[in-house]
């Protein structure tokens, strides 16, 4: 008699001590979940060699950590982020989201995507990275807003075969392909009823993989693995159904014939496939180099796929393309004046509200002695506190 998927998860789960895992999905959702209002309550689940990055910054130690947070949301006062669907697997916590606000008080809306890893044996993360473009926030800003929509143009010209261009050129020549490919790749059903659960999971993370990393040589023989009513998504396209995808995937590989796409993590847990990578390759001849992040959802008891979704920035490609690299330099120094405190602005004007050497948190006027954490207590609980501006003697004793 096979696994079920629930004994398949306390295998997965069995190494790390009772308790912790339910405390660390808590911690790593607090952590991508983070806002304005209890960010300086959450430092303590920073390791003190903490290291994150975004599409622009690269955070490294505790101390910057803490100013980074502080200038950006000085900078993001409203900002509101939600978990949509999250996986915990050997330490390493990843999620997708929302998130709504304003920059600086530009308003803007984002999809991304998080990994979290966690020290082993305790709650205590060491390495995050958030993937989202900073189109969405380009998008929202005159002069820049020109740029975004530009590339967003020139990008679905290229590879959407539901959208229709409005720049003159000569139209897709993947016709044929489709044709014969659409002639003997209609998907079909897989049956999984001899697999047991553990192969079934053995070999989606297998699919998984190869799925991400699909390229121009591979992707006709992958298509047995996308279901008839898959969806797909990236920063620009939407796809669905699997005639549009075959198209879409024809156009994108005619147009990065050289790409190759490298997976670093990936987890996979209750059918739902999340990956990190780096990708290289040309666009229609412009070299780039991305690092990104991956979903992908399995139909029930199955190997085949009906949602995945990609998040990388379009900067990423705009940086290499004369014109648009200008746009994409701009909003990075921009953005990086308010929220790096390790970045040397080179623009003129008064610093951020919440620049200068230190983080902008609130000046204290009363003691404080906040939540230890991870509670209960273990060899990494920390204990904060806060005193009055202007210092004091403490004593911290521990019954």
């Amino acid at each position: 008699m096979g696994l079920t998927d629930d004994a398949m998860a306390e295998i997965q789960r069995a190494p790390v001590p009772g308790g912790i895992r339910e405390s660390r999905l808590e911690v790593g959702r607090a952590l991508v979940e983070i806002n304005p209002g209890n960010w300086t309550s959450l430092l303590p689940y920073y390791t003190e060699d903490i290291e994150y990055h975004d599409p622009i910054v690269d955070i490294y130690g505790i101390g910057t950590m803490t100013q980074f947070l502080g200038q950006l949301f000085g900078s993001s006062p409203d900002l509101v982020t939600t978990v949509e669907e999250e996986t915990l697997l050997k330490g390493t916590y990843m999620a997708t989201w929302t998130m709504t606000g304003q920059f600086a008080g530009v308003p803007f809306s984002a999809k991304g995507m998080s990994v979290v890893k966690f020290r082993s044996g305790t709650t205590q993360v060491y390495y995050s990275r958030d993937y989202y473009t900073e189109g969405d926030i380009m998008a929202n800003i005159p002069g820049l807003d020109e740029a975004i929509l530009g590339f967003r143009t020139f990008y679905r010209c290229a590879v959407d075969p539901t959208f229709e261009c409005p720049l003159e050129g000569p139209p897709s020549a993947v016709g044929p392909l489709v044709d014969t490919v659409m002639n003997g790749a209609e998907p079909e059903a897989r049956d999984n009823r001899l697999r047991s659960p553990v192969q079934l999971h053995r070999k989606r993370l297998e699919i998984g993989r190869e799925l991400v990393e699909i390229n121009a040589g591979n992707w006709q023989s992958l298509l047995q693995y996308y279901a008839a009513d898959y969806e797909y998504h990236d920063p620009i396209v939407d796809i669905y159904g699997f005639g549009t995808l075959v198209e879409f995937f024809a156009r994108l590989f005619a147009a990065s014939p050289d790409l190759v796409t490298t997976v670093e993590d990936e987890t996979l847990q209750d059918g739902v496939y999340m990956a990190t990578w780096t990708m290289v390759g040309q666009f229609n001849g412009i070299p780039y180099a991305a690092p990104g992040m991956s979903i992908v959802k399995f139909a029930e008891g199955s190997l085949q796929t009906n949602y995945s979704r990609d998040y990388y920035t379009e900067g990423d490609i705009m940086a290499s393309i004369p014109g648009l690299d200008e746009a994409v330099a701009g909003f990075r120094t921009f953005y990086r004046c308010a929220v790096d405190p390790t970045y040397e602005c080179p623009l003129e004007g008064p610093p951020t509200e919440a620049g200068g050497d230190k983080a902008n948190t609130p000046q204290a006027t009363a003691f404080e002695l906040k939540q230890n954490a991870p509670n209960p207590f273990n060899p990494a609980t920390k204990i904060s506190f806060v005193v009055p501006d202007g210092g004091a003697n403490v004593s911290l004793r521990i019954y």
